[in-house]
């Protein structure tokens, strides 16, 4: 079994953790709106999935209310303090690695403009789980194992998930008393609490003495972007995503190669459909890769983005072959999706990049810096090359799709440089081949890993390599390391007539709830 179901006529919500799920229902019947729930279960994802999304970390989300759409930028830029001349190596992990913590401003935008409960309501129960204790999911516990040697050669690190020196074992209770003061300090006092309070002084002292140069002046600067999605039709349905520094667009772009294609002659697990998905992102990555940097310096080119000039050239890359563009990298996230009976939603996606962020972890306040400086390029002179106060390249990408002027899905994943390859699969899964989400999401996937090779899931039939390459594509069965690219596609549908369905898919952790 690979997903779990649930429907209801009033409300729908997916995330990737039972935790969060539970606490964003709990508020919903209690009258609280989709945004009341999913701050309440975002807030929650932290408590329950450290490794994946902290205080420390960022977000992108996407919210439908009152009859508008909009879209938040909740990542941070880069410290003000940031070398001119750092070696990229540097910010790949370790303390120069780490941007602005954005999420926490971002989750109280978002509250101000179109939450209905109070605030200190809504943190309250990630505040009493960190207490209280939480089970070590699968994916806490692996993720563990695979950064073992250098969470514990970081001090804070150590304290905080290794303090006898061995990682737990899945399902023992995890302790977060450090985390749960911080939450209490967010719920009296808002954001401000990490931007101009105690924590954030914290957090930069922390960084400080391993050789970091975020300042308190960074925190208190930082303000998340109120946005327009980004908008392209796909078989009659309308998409909307987040604009850079998102990687949303390189979902628009695949729809875009892939539009002018007669994909729905092709079955799933044919051959002939893998390649054009594959050649499609790799066009999509290659084409979109001027656009994908700080929205500074993007903005005013996305006009050009989506233009006829692109589309050509996008599907003129399905009739080539060659190397796989090289796709972003990550995959430390955790999504939330919240919809009603009145059509209104929210996705967000909340990430410290790679699992455990930058390694560097604050044992007096129980937060996990990230590692988003790694999204800058190594290429000098590129667009998105590294400098200071500049937002890099985003992987996270959540995603809605319209019938008409009504809200039709909620559609988010983690999985890194795979997000927008697993919901372009999730969504002409659907729209194409007319399946039920349940199979939509269940069916093997093909992902990118972080030197775009194409690979393939397990269950995809033995002799798919050989098939694709007669056709003119290198592919391979996926690797371990390579299985976090396949996501954890977690969806939600609205129906006026049908109601409402959540789809959670149990690649990961994730649980779907309904009422």
């Amino acid at each position: 079994m690979r997903t779990q179901a649930a429907s209801g006529r009033n409300y729908a919500v997916v995330s990737g953790h039972a935790l969060a799920s539970g606490a964003a229902l709990d508020i919903l019947k209690a009258g609280g709106n989709p945004v009341d729930a999913a701050l309440a279960g975002a807030a929650v994802l932290t408590v329950a999935l450290p490794h994946a999304c902290t205080l420390g970390g960022d977000c992108f989300l996407l919210v439908h209310a009152k009859g508008r759409s909009h879209g938040l930028n909740g990542s941070g830029p880069s410290p003000s303090g940031l070398p001119a001349d750092v070696a990229p190596e540097r910010l790949s992990r370790g303390p120069l690695s780490v941007a602005v913590p954005g999420m926490l401003g971002a989750w109280e935008a978002l509250h101000r403009r179109f939450g209905s409960k109070p605030w200190a309501s809504l943190m309250a129960p990630a505040a009493a789980l960190a207490r209280d204790g939480v089970p070590a999911s699968r994916e806490y516990v692996a993720s563990l194992h695979m950064n073992l040697a250098p969470l514990l050669k970081d001090p804070g690190s150590r304290a905080l998930f290794m303090p006898d020196g061995h990682p737990v074992a899945q399902d023992t209770t995890l302790y977060q008393p450090a985390l749960a003061a911080a939450f209490d300090s967010i719920a009296a006092e808002g954001a401000q609490a990490l931007y101009r309070g105690w924590i954030g002084e914290r957090l930069c002292q922390a960084l400080g003495r391993l050789g970091g140069v975020m300042s308190r002046a960074d925190l208190a600067a930082y303000e998340p972007i109120w946005v327009e999605p980004l908008a392209h039709r796909y078989r009659g349905l309308t998409l909307r995503v987040m604009p850079p520094n998102s990687y949303g667009l390189a979902m628009l772009l695949q729809l875009a190669a892939l539009d002018g294609t007669p994909l729905a002659r092709h079955k799933p697990g044919t051959a002939e459909r893998l390649r054009l998905l594959m050649l499609a992102a790799r066009a999509a990555f290659k084409l979109g890769a001027p656009y994908f940097a700080d929205p500074r310096a993007s903005a005013g080119r996305l006009a050009d983005a989506l233009g006829p000039e692109m589309i050509e050239g996008l599907r003129a890359a399905l009739a080539e072959t060659g190397p796989a563009a090289e796709p972003p990298r990550g995959r430390g996230t955790a999504v939330i999706s919240v919809g009603n009976a009145a059509g209104e939603g929210v996705t967000i996606v909340q990430s410290v990049f790679a699992p455990f962020g930058s390694l560097v972890s604050d044992a007096e306040t129980g937060i996990v810096f990230n590692n988003r400086l790694f999204g800058f390029s190594a290429v000098p002179g590129h667009i998105n090359a590294p400098a200071p106060s500049k937002r890099p390249a985003h992987t996270l990408s959540p995603a809605m799709a319209f019938d008409g002027d009504r809200l039709a899905m909620l559609l988010g994943t983690p999985g890194g440089s795979g997000q927008t390859i697993t919901l372009t699969q999730v969504l002409t899964n659907l729209v194409d081949q007319k399946l039920d989400l349940e199979t939509a999401i269940a069916l093997p996937r093909w992902s990118m890993d972080l030197k775009g090779n194409f690979a393939l899931e397990p269950e995809i039939e033995a002799d798919m390599p050989a098939r694709l390459a007669a056709l003119g594509v290198e592919a391979r069965p996926a690797t371990e390391d390579q299985r976090y690219f396949f996501g954890s596609a977690e969806c939600v549908t609205l129906d006026p007539q049908r109601g409402l369905l959540a789809v959670a898919d149990f690649r990961r952790e994730a649980a779907a709830a309904a009422g």
